[in-house]
């Protein structure tokens, strides 16, 4: 019975340790490294970008769009950053906004990390359909010409 009122005490107390650890050491990188060696560091010791979605707006000067370049740059998957950004309430034009960020500043890490990339050129974006006689294309399926 001691076991199991011990597990059940201590436990969650170390648990609880061990998250406010990574939020200290998130923290104290952001403020003497930057927020791209602090994603870095919480990426290796096992943080999600949930976790650091939720711990970034009691940083000062941090906003959410320099979160999602330097989680697109550390080489995150973009479903991974698209879904914690909607978890944390995080609007997709801001995904949209740090994604384009971060494909200026890294574009190689992003490439390796694409398997969901936000839609950057918004609802005016058209595909083009197959080719049609004389080489033209048509958006309407009709042959009427």
């Amino acid at each position: 019975m001691k076991r199991m009122l011990f597990a059940v005490i201590f436990i969650p107390l170390f648990c609880t340790v061990a998250a406010a650890e990574w939020q200290a050491d998130f923290n104290e990188n952001y403020i003497s490294q930057g927020i791209d060696q602090a994603v870095k560091v919480a990426l290796q010791e096992g943080v999600d970008p949930d976790s650091m979605f939720r711990q970034a707006p009691g940083l000062a000067g941090l906003n959410s769009q320099d979160l999602v370049r330097a989680l697109y740059c550390a080489g995150v998957k973009g479903q991974d950053i698209s879904d914690a950004a909607a978890d944390n309430e995080i609007s997709e034009s801001i995904v949209t906004a740090g994604y384009k960020m971060s494909l200026a500043e890294c574009r190689d890490a992003v490439a390796r990390s694409l398997g969901y990339t936000p839609v950057a050129e918004g609802f005016a974006g058209s595909k083009r359909t197959r080719a049609r006689k004389r080489g033209k294309t048509f958006a309407s399926p009709s042959t009427f010409q």
